[in-house]
């Protein structure tokens, strides 16, 4: 692997941004086009190996398509809000999923959507749980408690995007509640507690800023670059590809407490696309693994088996 110093000092403010927002809330039917986009790419470049980004694409067009012809009302979007900010135990989390009705309605529709794609065991497991309300809602309290070895990862691939698809909308339609918090250094996001896929570094009117990207809800928050997401530390940290040292996917690693997140530099290529692209970029996850760092955050169309 090829090292990188080509970061910018924690205490140094990028030339030409007056003001960082702490929070970037998403576009989410311009979010979803580019990620169909970037799926398709993955899936030509692979031929006939790339059949899951086949379904992937299929399944990211059926949140888009959700989305547009129904979106969520404004008291699903309240229900869901009041659930966000807190470390609520898997018993309120459950009963409260269950009162919930809009996002297990997506998971049927996304279900009824990418089923026929899948092998017919796979897609008779997704079916059985969309009919079992209380079973889905104990798996989707599981995901949301960030308990993913107990839900079967490809069921957990297919809930998470449902629950993320209706997560992402209410935080959208309550941008002013979600402004709330006075900080964005964390490691998870401020505005649902979801890790975060990757880290951004922007291009445009925020050249050089870093963003961390949700998971679940899409949101990006503000961190310093330099400082180590999980720890803070700004000793140990370096940065790696596996090719040109100025590679716009990257890998940064904190040598003080041997994490690593996933680094896109889209002031390098703005085509890239947090989820699809960290998706087709494992081979530098595997090599730095290898090294014996552990990532931070996740990737929800790979969740850990």
């Amino acid at each position: 692997m090829l090292h990188s110093s080509d970061i910018v000092a924690p205490d140094k403010r990028t030339p030409g941004v007056a003001q960082i927002d702490p929070v970037i809330f998403p576009v989410l039917d311009k979010l979803y086009t580019r990620r169909i986009q970037r799926l398709n790419t993955q899936a030509e470049a692979l031929g006939e190996n790339g059949e899951y980004f086949r379904f992937l694409t299929q399944l990211v067009q059926a949140q888009q398509q959700r989305l547009v012809h129904h979106p969520l009302g404004s008291d699903d979007a309240a229900t869901i809000l009041a659930l966000l900010g807190h470390k609520h135990d898997h018993a309120y989390l459950q009963t409260s999923l269950l009162n919930i009705p809009y996002w297990q309605e997506t998971y049927t529709t996304l279900v009824g959507q990418v089923a026929p794609m899948l092998p017919s065991a796979a897609g008779d497991k997704l079916a059985a749980l969309s009919a079992n309300k209380e079973l889905l809602a104990h798996a989707a309290a599981h995901l949301l408690r960030l308990d993913y070895q107990l839900v079967d990862a490809g069921v957990a691939v297919v809930l998470w995007a449902a629950l993320s698809t209706n997560w992402a909308q209410a935080v959208s339609l309550n941008q002013a509640q979600m402004q709330q918090p006075s900080t964005t250094q964390s490691a998870h996001c401020p505005c649902c507690n979801a890790p975060p896929v990757a880290s951004l570094v922007l291009g445009g009117a925020r050249e050089g800023l870093r963003y961390l990207q949700c998971s679940l809800c899409e949101v990006r928050w503000h961190r310093v670059r330099a400082v180590c997401v999980d720890c803070s530390s700004s000793g140990q940290i370096d940065h790696w590809t596996l090719d040109d040292a100025k590679s716009a996917i990257q890998i940064e690693t904190c040598g003080d407490c041997t994490t690593y997140i996933k680094t896109f530099r889209l002031d390098y290529d703005p085509d890239l696309e947090a989820v699809a692209d960290d998706l087709g970029s494992l081979s530098l996850d595997a090599a730095i693994e290898a090294e014996g760092f552990r990532r931070i955050g996740l990737n929800p169309f790979s969740f850990p088996a």
